[in-house]
């Protein structure tokens, strides 16, 4: 059975071309998510996928699949990226479009594959994030639910990695005057999807509006990308705080339990380490051109809680 092809095809391969991402190596940031991603959605299989011209690529991957592509012919995401939500298969074999798929028939055998489309703002389609499982599945709605956040997690991280991979992190803010108060409530409300089914409870507290100069798209990026961060180091059943004050400057202050370690993103704004990987650089690379500072913590007598302090100017 010949392949669907989506109607904006040529913009599609090259959004994903303009990517550079193709046939990169690994990244933390990416393993992170599809461990996440199998985790929540209980299946031993989680990939981020590319759908290329003639091949389907795994950016990551979580459990045994033992390639790094395949044919785009027998891609289940071949069929995920026609839509633009979530697409379910409960049982391959059942299904007329892979009942014969070679990799439903002969080695893996997979029976079940979920897959949310990777798309851009302009509505192109990349790939997926998706889990595959050995064994007819299914997925309640808290696990969809969760599932189509990591995948916007994931296009997220694709763009920030583009924007330091084609040195295009320097191109001056479009400055606005903005609440961080605001923008951090709505990035935790966007990652409670995730914490919610990871038992991971994310508390915010804000006073007054913190006020701040800033390039709106890019300061969300990067507020949306610390929380991530501190999210998914917690352990499952634990807790991160959040809090935005206002003096003696906006700062967004965010705890979380020990042993995690400063984040790539933090040690590169501080200095003490530039990362070796683009997206924490990116973010920081962001953050300091809006006047960011941090520092890492344990500021409570007796308490093994590493809180971050991320800072910045008046507006």
């Amino acid at each position: 059975m010949p392949i669907p092809i989506p109607h904006n095809e040529a913009d599609r391969v090259s959004a994903l071309h303009a990517m550079a991402v193709l046939d990169s190596p690994p990244e933390t940031d990416f393993d992170d998510i599809v461990q996440i991603a199998s985790e929540i959605c209980g299946a031993p299989i989680s990939l981020v996928t590319m759908v290329d011209t003639d091949r389907w690529w795994f950016k990551a991957q979580c459990g045994p699949i033992g390639v790094r592509e395949a044919p785009r012919e027998i891609a289940f995401c071949s069929y995920a990226i026609m839509g633009r939500d979530l697409m379910v298969i409960p049982d391959t074999t059942a299904d007329g479009r892979f009942a014969e798929n070679p990799i439903v028939q002969g080695d893996p055998h997979i029976r079940f594959y979920a897959g949310a489309p990777l798309l851009t703002s302009e509505g192109a389609a990349l790939g997926t994030l998706c889990v595959l499982d050995y064994k007819p599945h299914r997925l309640n709605v808290e696990q969809m639910r969760a599932l189509r956040t990591l995948a916007g997690e994931v296009t997220d991280l694709l763009e920030l990695r583009r924007q330091a991979v084609t040195e295009t992190l320097d191109a001056r803010p479009q400055l606005r005057t903005l609440d961080l108060a605001y923008i951090t409530e709505d990035r935790i409300h966007h990652l409670r999807a995730i914490g919610d089914d990871r038992k991971t409870v994310i508390t915010l507290a804000r006073t007054d509006p913190a006020w701040v100069r800033a390039d709106p798209a890019r300061l969300y990026q990067a507020v949306d990308y610390v929380s991530f961060t501190a999210l998914k180091a917690t352990p499952a059943g634990g807790r991160v705080a959040v809090r935005v004050v206002n003096s003696p400057s906006p700062t967004i202050e965010l705890r979380q339990p020990a042993g995690s370690g400063p984040p790539m993103w933090c040690a590169d704004l501080s200095g003490t380490r530039t990362s070796d990987e683009p997206v924490p650089h990116a973010v920081a690379e962001i953050l300091r051109a809006h006047g960011a500072t941090t520092a890492s913590t344990s500021d409570i007598r007796g308490s093994t809680d590493v809180l971050i302090a991320l800072q910045f100017p008046a507006a």
